[in-house]
Parts: structure tokens; C-alpha cells; sequence
């Protein structure tokens, strides 16, 4: 359940979780997810948290992730980190949710060590922001543009670039300490693809041929289908609107995935790359010194 602005109360929601325990079939697990900006927790809240095992969602859009003053980002990291804290003193897992917009897109390292360092949780998850409004449309299709998207929508440049930057400190001092999401799905990809395959998965008639080329196409499946609004090179209808923004960001992580994802084939950790990083970076002046 997500209460986005929490307008749920503690009553509904717990009517909510027990009507889906009851209506569950035999033997059946049932699993709770709450997404919540925290604003409303204490400790009833908490209790029956823990008590459910629910797995709790701290959204920072609009909250933290939006602020552009210093005095905004200081209450907005204390109304987070309080939640954070108590959501923990009652055992409650908790993780982040951040949605990356315009407004944050250049912070990709200062929101991360927040989370990390300051907040102290251990898997945050970042959604890119997209919200069409006007569309154009032309030949009977949407046409991507400055006319079909907010202000607040993030520019796939954007979104490559926040995710390059905050995957080059995790792979260099966090993998298997800090779980992100979107890099944990990309090195599951990576591990289960013997080769970067080209053909197109289930569903993937719908999509440009463009992207049924498309080496990363394993990884990406297309993207979200609402965000499939934008045209080809080809002008072909169907392509995701961030699609160049995640191309920029697998093939830079290509070369660090494999090697994690033959870490794992043979048995090993995966947070053994970050020796292989600080391996290569000591050695790199020397090579080129040589050159």
C-alpha cells in the first residue's frame, strides 16, 4: 500500500493488511509493503508494523529530495531521519524511496550519502520521475518533447547521469553494504545472460525495432510501458522516453557487471570487485606514465 502524502490512518490500514490475511488461501504467505513519507508515524503505527512484519517505504519526494534550501533539506533530513530511527527502535525494516526529478537530478551523490551515512539504511530504490502533459500528437502517435512533459520530469541525460554517478561511488566502497535497487536488477541481469543477447524478450514485438536490436535490451525490457512515448531515430513510435538516459548508464556499468557477475559464478563475492577498482585506479597512473 502506498499512502503517498499519508492521508491513511492506522485504522484503515490495519483493516486493509487483516482483510488481506483473511482472504488469503490456505497456506498462503502474505507479504505488507508501506510506502509512507513517515510524517504521521509513532509508535501505535510502529507496534503494528512490527508486529505485521511490514516492510516500510520511506518516500522522500516532495520531502527531502525536492528541498533546494539549506534550512528545507535540515528539517526535511530530520523529519526522515526521525522516522528512520523509529521505525528501528521497533524493528520495523525500512528502506528509501526516492523519486529523481529535475529538481534533484544534479545532487546524485549528496542524496545517496544522506541516505547511507546520515539516515543509515541500507536499500534505497531511485524512480525517475516522468509525467506527460500536453501531448502533441502527429500521424495519430505521441511525440516526445519539451510539450509532452512537465517541468518536473527528469531528462533521460539526467537520469543517465544521476545513476552513472551514484553507481561509480557504490561499485568503488558498497556493493554488498548498500543495496540499490536498480543496480542490484542490472547485476541479476548481467548474471543470468550468458552474452549480451540482441533479440527481443516476450512482448517485445510492441517495442521499435530500435530497441529490438539493442544490446542492453535484456537489461532495460523496454522500460515502463507508461514511458514508452517517445519515437526512434527512425521516427518509429514506442521507444521509452528515458531510453538514452538508461543506454548511458549499462554500457558504462558493463565492464564492472561482468566481472561481478563472474564473481558469482565462481562462487565468490561480489564486493570483491571494489579490490579489482582499487587495483586498477593504482595502476592506472603507471600505465599511463608508460604510454
Amino acid at each position: 500500500m502506498d499512502d503517498g502524502g499519508d492521508p491513511v490512518s492506522l485504522g484503515a490500514f490495519r483493516k486493509a493488511v487483516e482483510s488481506a490475511e483473511r482472504h488469503a488461501g490456505p497456506g498462503a504467505e502474505v507479504e505488507h509493503e508501506l510506502c509512507t513519507t513517515g510524517a504521521r508515524l509513532d509508535d501505535a503505527w510502529c507496534r503494528f508494523l512490527a508486529e505485521r512484519d511490514v516492510l516500510v517505504g520511506l518516500s522522500v519526494d516532495g520531502d527531502l529530495a525536492a528541498q533546494t534550501s539549506a534550512e528545507g533539506v535540515a528539517l526535511a533530513h530530520r523529519r526522515i531521519l526521525g522516522a528512520a530511527q523509529l521505525l528501528r527502535r521497533h524493528g520495523v525494516d525500512c528502506n528509501v524511496v526516492c523519486r529523481v526529478h529535475a529538481g534533484n537530478a544534479g545532487r546524485p551523490q549528496e542524496l545517496y550519502r544522506c541516505f547511507r551515512d546520515e539516515i543509515g539504511v541500507r536499500h534505497v530504490q531511485f524512480l525517475p520521475i516522468v509525467e506527460r502533459s500536453a501531448p502533441v500528437r502527429r500521424g495519430g502517435h505521441l511525440r516526445a518533447g519539451p510539450a509532452t512533459v512537465s517541468e518536473r520530469t527528469i531528462t533521460p541525460e539526467q537520469w543517465g547521469a544521476f545513476l552513472v554517478a551514484v553507481f561509480d561511488e557504490w561499485v568503488r566502497r558498497d556493493v554488498g553494504r548498500q543495496f540499490v535497487k536498480i543496480f542490484e536488477d542490472t547485476l541479476a541481469a548481467w548474471s543470468t545472460a550468458t552474452r549480451r543477447p540482441r533479440a527481443a524478450r516476450a512482448g517485445g514485438e510492441r517495442l521499435p525495432l530500435d530497441c529490438r536490436c539493442c544490446p542492453v535490451l535484456f537489461a532495460c525490457e523496454g522500460g515502463r510501458p507508461a514511458d514508452r512515448f517517445a519515437e526512434s531515430p527512425d521516427g518509429e513510435p514506442g521507444l521509452n522516453y528515458l531510453c538514452a538516459g538508461y543506454r548511458e548508464f549499462f554500457d558504462h556499468v558493463d565492464q564492472p557487471m561482468r566481472v561481478m557477475a563472474a564473481l558469482l559464478r565462481g562462487g565468490r563475492d561480489a564486493g570483491a570487485i571494489m579490490n579489482v577498482m582499487a587495483r586498477y585506479e593504482r595502476e592506472r597512473p603507471a600505465v599511463w606514465s608508460r604510454a
